[in-house]
């Protein structure tokens, strides 16, 4: 009877033990979907963003991001932004900084995917 409880204690363990590393997974899993999907939000509008003439990147008109509907559902609360900065030297530029965030468990925000793409205006313009 003895050697029964101590081997049923041991198999509750080794159960415990691979739920909790089941759940890990599953978690880890889920983070590395929202960032290959984050990556994907980011590069997409990267590539829209250089196929545009330099007139519609001012900061007035490239304001407004939204992600994919795909996306929205793994991105459910990510919050993507588009940050501009002019800028005068060796040539004329925007640096045009896309962001994905998303509040993890705690409620703090973490950086999903962040690129910078810069758009120079037409013949170098000083």
């Amino acid at each position: 009877m003895f050697e029964l409880i101590v081997a049923l204690f041991i198999l509750m363990a080794a159960m415990a033990t691979m739920v909790q590393l089941l759940a890990v997974t599953a978690r880890q899993r889920r983070i590395i979907q929202q960032r290959q999907m984050a990556l994907s939000e980011v590069a997409n509008q990267a590539e829209r963003i250089s196929l545009l003439p330099w007139s519609e990147t001012s900061p007035d008109k490239l304001t407004d991001w939204k992600l994919a509907d795909s996306s929205r559902v793994v991105l459910a609360h990510a919050t993507p932004t588009i940050a501009i900065r002019e800028e005068m030297e060796p040539v004329r530029g925007r640096r045009i900084r896309l962001l994905v965030r998303l509040p993890n468990a705690a409620g703090q925000e973490v950086d999903l995917a962040d690129l910078t793409v810069w758009k120079f205006a037409s013949g170098g313009e000083p």
